[in-house]
């Protein structure tokens, strides 16, 4: 492991100017956005250790990816190390390989802080059980009929560049297809529902395929939301509110977004 960024441990001083400094300059669209990462590739780990029969509890909301640039943002914006790991691994077609991963978590105080905060706007219903019991209680979610347009599109935009994707095709980059991967389709569903009632976006869901797991075959679905100059309005203004400023985290898909909207203006 390979600390990129280091920053002081934390401290009950540090802590509560943190906090407070913090809650001053977030905004419900911020938690949107990590809650989005949150659903999809963050983690909640309370993980308990008893050395010389002594228990202690390590709590951890900690984000891995093998992208740099979401794990460089949350890093500085939580103020917390970033670290690289990698290691040999083999495919399961037996190809053997370097992986890469890039790391940052919350723990302690800091983590509980983090945690209740983005609780409100988890979806996911094992994201939200994993996170109330890493609390030891649970927080009340944010009624759908309640999210504000601005929130929804902060939480679509890191959930598609956690598990899912911009694809660009055509002539000129003429079309885009916009998708959302996961095998909980009540989630899909939910999202679905927030996109139409608040966003207006035309999309649809439906069954990927199916793969084997060690608890036996599932389905992967897929919510897709298309993007040409025949597609309604409000598709075409979801793909460039994405544009906009600290709404996506990884250049490297908005960049497809970027070529889309560059076609249709």
């Amino acid at each position: 492991m390979t600390i990129l960024i280091k920053y002081p441990k934390q401290t009950i001083k540090t802590n509560k100017k943190f906090f407070k400094r913090k809650e001053k300059e977030f905004t419900s669209s911020d938690w949107c956005k990590w809650a989005g990462w949150w659903d999809t590739d963050g983690h909640f780990q309370d993980l308990s250790e008893k050395p010389k029969g002594k228990s202690k509890n390590k709590k951890t909301a900690a984000l891995k990816l093998k992208d740099k640039q979401p794990i460089e943002l949350f890093s500085k914006t939580f103020e917390t190390s970033l670290a690289y790991l990698e290691w040999q691994t083999t495919t399961p077609d037996g190809r053997k390989h370097t992986a890469q991963q890039y790391e940052a978590g919350l723990r302690g105080k800091k983590g509980i802080w983090f945690t209740k905060n983005v609780y409100p706007y988890l979806i996911k219903e094992d994201k939200k059980n994993y996170a109330a019991k890493f609390l030891g209680y649970r927080p009340e979610s944010k009624d759908f009929t309640t999210w504000t347009k601005k929130e929804v599109l902060h939480y679509l935009a890191t959930a598609i560049e956690g598990d899912g994707g911009f694809k660009v095709r055509g002539k000129q980059n003429s079309f885009i297809d916009t998708y959302l991967c996961s095998s909980d389709a009540q989630y899909l569903s939910d999202i679905q529902y927030l996109t139409t009632q608040k966003l207006g976006i035309l999309s649809r869901f439906r069954e990927n395929n199916t793969y084997q797991t060690k608890e036996g075959t599932k389905t992967m679905y897929r919510l897709y939301i298309y993007g040409s100059k025949n597609t309604p309005q409000k598709n075409i203004n979801f793909f460039k509110s994405l544009l906009k400023d600290n709404v996506m985290t990884l250049d490297r898909k908005k960049q497809n977004v970027q070529a889309f909207v560059s076609y249709i203006s």
